[in-house]
């Protein structure tokens, strides 16, 4: 069901019950883009069934999806069309267009594109963990969550806040020190470093160096630690059920559940797929959420991110408990 991960903070003030949540996403429904719009989002039954809950709980999770449809004209298309335009001026009046009146030539051209450019839908799946005030979502970049984000604020009413989760080390410090280490002792207990990542150097024109498919506890890796190369993205393992890619921003990317994890929960053939993969899904990533968290230092306040923090070994003891709370990406 998730495919990526975004981890925010619900502040003191949101819907405490999914009814007032529901009644809140009520009032920004989805409606398709008109013939002269270019792009159109809304809130629709994360089941999928028309004229459904906009709010599911499942297993005392929250579920919404967003929908989200834009139009694309080609560029080629409005430039062609507005050098028509331009060419008719020049030759109607022996004028030449300035830059406003160009500007306006161009927007008119892309509003009569738009009627006979195909829509493109996709979707953003919400979860809520109100127990943990957690609020996760499946978007692959920071465009696609400000409009959930946007959206919550403008339903939610005043004083809503929402806060990106940071931990007290900075996921490229860790990455750094984990990839740096000597032996499986020094990593996490609960993670494995896979196969993938990314380095990147310094400077005006830094270096990246990328491993696909290769042994990460090499020499050859700790050199370009050494060196200075941080890692932007690192293929992670959790507890051999989940496999991601953790962003330098702490996001995670590429989430796949491993073979027969979703088969262990689905005893009954004919109970709801979707109340299942939900419960499932959400148990797994739920577990997960708060290992990484303190492999990464513990949760800190908001703004109190040391991103110079040394490493903290990963098996040493804490403190105090954590707290229970680029590539191009496709458009969907």
């Amino acid at each position: 069901m998730f495919k990526n991960l975004m981890l925010y903070r619900l502040g003191p003030i949101w819907p405490a019950t999914a009814a007032q949540l529901e009644e809140a996403l009520a009032a920004e429904p989805f409606v398709e883009c008109g013939a002269s719009q270019q792009k159109s989002s809304g809130w629709v039954p994360p089941r999928g069934e028309e004229h459904g809950a906009l709010v599911e709980t499942v297993a005392g999770q929250w579920i919404a999806r967003l929908a989200i449809e834009t139009k694309a004209v080609p560029g080629e298309a409005v430039r062609r069309k507005t050098q028509e335009a331009i060419e008719h001026i020049e030759k109607t009046t022996g004028r030449k267009p300035g830059k406003k009146e160009t500007r306006d030539l161009r927007d008119d051209a892309l509003q009569s594109l738009l009627p006979q450019a195909f829509p493109r839908l996709g979707h953003i799946t919400l979860w809520i963990d109100p127990e943990n005030r957690w609020l996760v979502l499946d978007a692959s970049a920071q465009g696609k969550a400000d409009e959930i984000i946007s959206s919550l604020s403008r339903v939610s009413g005043q004083g809503f806040t929402v806060s990106l989760l940071q931990t007290k080390l900075s996921p490229q410090a860790a990455m750094s020190a984990w990839l740096a280490a000597e032996s499986e002792e020094e990593l996490p207990e609960a993670f494995h470093v896979e196969r993938e990542c990314e380095l990147k150097g310094s400077g005006e024109e830094p270096s990246v160096v990328k491993f696909s498919r290769h042994d990460l506890a090499t020499d050859e890796v700790r050199q370009h630690i050494r060196e200075g190369k941080l890692p932007t993205r690192l293929a992670l393992g959790w507890q051999g059920r989940v496999g991601f890619t953790l962003t330098q921003t702490l996001q995670l990317k590429k989430i796949a559940f491993q073979e027969g994890v979703f088969e262990e929960g689905t005893k009954d053939k004919d109970e709801d797929r979707f109340d299942a993969d939900v419960a499932l899904s959400t148990g797994e990533l739920g577990a997960l959420i708060p290992d990484l968290i303190e492999a990464l230092g513990g949760e800190a306040e908001p703004g109190a991110l040391d991103v110079n923090a040394p490493a903290v070994p990963a098996k040493a003891p804490q403190e105090s408990a954590a707290p229970v709370a680029d590539d191009e990406d496709p458009p969907f």
